[in-house]
């Protein structure tokens, strides 16, 4: 009852709350959750009191619902009075692979920033799958799940039926798809500028979290921060190693689509090298 309450109380009150400023729209497994935690500790920043709200997603720019979980308006109001700046967002990774999102988004908030996180394709979709077996959502195993994705994205039959997938959050092929990083970019560019992006290649956040996380505060805008202790939230353990015939078949699969990756953003992240 409580939980309902509460979630009447943001839905009545959402007029009155502001809109996200940032977004980090994925991807899933790539370190979204670890991000998200450092920037709510920058002073300036305010964030949405869930990491995923997945407003944008669940309720396209519906004027209403989008504004649910963001701060009320008079918070902004109050600490510019005392000259303190205030910057509220939010890090949903269901966003990024959801053609209809980016629209959602540039409806209400215009020229926001977008960070993106992306991860060796080939490990996060093993994390992936580790995660939603952990879950209770995946029964099937990695080896036959990757199997039966890869028989249908070469299928020239299944185009139409993997593009409907796409757009959900729990389906067979979310493994291969959800890694195709350069082509699920193309409806963010169609709505916002290059230069309000910011590319972070996991393993170097994993490897340097307060560099990658001073790198997106001067993106920002805002003041660096120093920490001591960076845990990484929500990470995977004991999980079995890839089958090699799998893991092969995973790199050549995504070989190519990671160069279009590596093209776009001018740096080689030598995924999956040899």
């Amino acid at each position: 009852m409580k939980t309902v309450q509460n979630k009447r109380w943001k839905q009545v009150t959402a007029p009155l709350r502001m809109l996200p400023e940032f977004f980090i729209p994925g991807e899933a497994k790539c370190g979204t959750t670890s991000m998200f935690r450092y920037l709510s500790l920058h002073p300036e920043i305010y964030p949405s009191d869930v990491k995923e709200p997945n407003n944008f997603w669940r309720y396209g720019s519906s004027p209403l619902w989008c504004r649910q979980h963001y701060p009320f308006r008079w918070v902004r109001t109050l600490r510019k009075l005392r000259g303190k700046r205030t910057v509220t967002g939010e890090a949903s990774p269901e966003y990024f692979s959801k053609e209809p999102v980016p629209a959602s988004i540039a409806e209400r908030c215009p020229n926001p920033y977008l960070i993106f996180l992306f991860r060796d394709p080939v490990e996060r979709a093993f994390s992936d799958h580790h995660m939603l077996v952990k879950a209770g959502v995946e029964t099937v195993s990695f080896e036959e799940r990757i199997e039966q994705s890869l028989a249908w994205v070469r299928d020239p039959g299944m185009k139409e039926v993997l593009e409907c997938l796409n757009e959900l959050e729990h389906h067979p092929a979310r493994y291969l798809l959800r890694g195709a990083y350069r082509k699920n970019l193309e409806p963010w560019l169609r709505h916002f500028p290059r230069d309000r992006m910011l590319f972070i290649e996991s393993e170097s956040f994993f490897e340097n979290p307060e560099r990658e996380v001073n790198r997106t505060l001067s993106f920002l805008g805002l003041s660096p921060m120093e920490k001591q202790d960076w845990p990484i939230f929500k990470k995977g353990q004991n999980k079995q190693p890839m089958d090699s015939d799998i893991r092969q078949k995973l790199q050549e699969y995504f070989a190519p689509l990671n160069r279009e990756l590596y093209q776009f953003l001018g740096e080689d992240w030598s995924w999956s090298a040899s």
